[in-house]
């Protein structure tokens, strides 16, 4: 069909000017059809009308605000002829930078599994740490700096360079976590409770940065055994009423029950005698009680290691540290020798967990040659598994060391 006036030949350098008909609206057109009201095809570098009238074809970035096409200038860049495209809105709430997006990102994504035990009937974290946890954190800024120190923590962990966290911009993340906990403690709001439990139990994950490189320091396994046992304390002192389970945070402090009875058997005799070699006269004897409670539990983790490397066995040791008694906890801080034997074999079970806890690399390793250098020769006879542990890597090794299972073809013990 011919336009009137124009055969239907006519190029379209011959019709510059032509009748308007209805289109949609852009907003990434050009200068020139924005002025004529005519849509722009936005070709480059030039759109076709503004070569048919023979024009310099002049592209704009738009003006903020709702854009179907495109996303608003970085801050930064200087502007260009040509528009900036990104793939993804970037949102970015208040008080928080593009780096923290990307921590938050990474944790959503990440860093939150190695809180998690998979699916266990009885507790079933992911969607509490990823969703849940957050939402507390945009609610509570220290619970947010917990989680960006943690994620930006768990980045320079594995070397994800192009994510581009300074080593010092993790250790301010860490430093402003630790301080703003550490005040909202102390303002005790109980509007705030379920994301300081949220946070205890983050924190120790964040603070496992005192077992590595230049931060190392010896038998930090006690002050960290303070913090895991300041969940309970936190519990305790909140008292959580219905707040706490309307939070949607209860299911992260689920503990397994333990047969005590059961486990006490499967614990070897020598630990056992541990406590029951201590008589009257000695310094440790109010300490006996404490000692059996302390061992029950980790026979637990014997027990539970007897049936399988499975995921209750890594919740179980996860946990052993809130089921210690505080006496416990004091004996071992007071470098009592035979506390610290009992945690060195726990860090063997903890060497079970790394590979799924990056938070936990490198703790064991650490420690138990602290502990055996500071009890010397004098009980090195109590310390020949966890110092043999230290030459171990696959878990069924460790497994089998544990139980006292050598593997078949091995040598006889002597």
């Amino acid at each position: 069909m011919e336009r009137i006036g124009l055969p239907a030949t006519t190029p379209l350098a011959d019709k510059p000017f032509h009748t308007k008909r209805a289109h949609r609206k852009t907003r990434a057109g050009c200068r020139n059809c924005k002025a004529r009201k005519v849509k722009c095809d936005e070709g480059r570098p030039g759109c076709r009308a503004c070569t048919a009238r023979n024009q310099t074809c002049i592209y704009t970035i738009p003006p903020k605000g709702p854009k179907p096409s495109s996303a608003p200038e970085q801050p930064g860049r200087p502007a260009s002829s040509a528009m900036t495209v990104l793939h993804e809105p970037l949102f970015i709430p208040a008080r928080h930078d593009e780096l923290d997006m990307r921590l938050l990102w990474f944790y959503t994504t990440t860093t939150y599994t190695s809180f998690s035990t998979g699916g266990l009937r009885q507790r079933s974290v992911d969607i509490v740490l990823k969703v849940n946890v957050v939402q507390h954190a945009f609610a509570n800024p220290f619970l947010m700096d917990c989680v960006l120190g943690l994620a930006a923590m768990h980045v320079n962990h594995l070397k994800l360079r192009h994510l581009g966290v300074p080593a010092l911009k993790e250790l301010a993340y860490r430093a402003r976590a630790l301080e703003t906990y550490r005040r909202a403690v102390e303002a005790a709001d109980p509007a705030t409770f379920p994301a300081l439990l949220a946070c205890s139990l983050l924190l120790c994950g964040l603070s496992t940065h005192v077992f590595r490189g230049r931060e190392a320091q010896p038998l930090a396994i006690l002050d960290w055994m303070v913090l895991w046992k300041g969940i309970g304390t936190i519990v305790e002192v909140t008292r959580l009423p219905l707040r706490f389970q309307s939070s949607g945070i209860a299911t992260l402090f689920f503990r397994p029950d333990a047969d005590l009875d059961a486990s006490a058997q499967r614990l070897p005799g020598y630990l056992l005698s541990i406590a029951a070699s201590i008589s009257a006269g000695d310094p440790d004897f109010p300490l006996v009680a404490t000692y059996y409670a302390a061992l029950q539990h980790l026979g637990s983790l014997y027990l539970e290691l007897a049936r399988g490397l499975g995921q209750m066995l890594l919740l179980r040791i996860a946990t052993y540290p809130t089921f210690l008694p505080a006496a416990f906890i004091n004996a071992a801080r007071e470098r009592r020798p035979r506390a610290l034997v009992i945690l060195a074999h726990y860090l063997v079970f903890v060497k079970l967990r790394v590979k799924t806890r990056w938070w936990m690399d490198g703790i064991s390793d650490h420690e138990i040659p602290s502990i055996a250098a500071f009890l010397g020769p004098a009980w090195e006879h109590l310390l020949r598994v966890p110092v043999a542990a230290l030459q171990l890597t696959d878990h069924e090794d460790i497994a089998r060391l544990l139980l006292d299972d050598p593997p078949i073809g091995s040598a006889p013990k002597t």
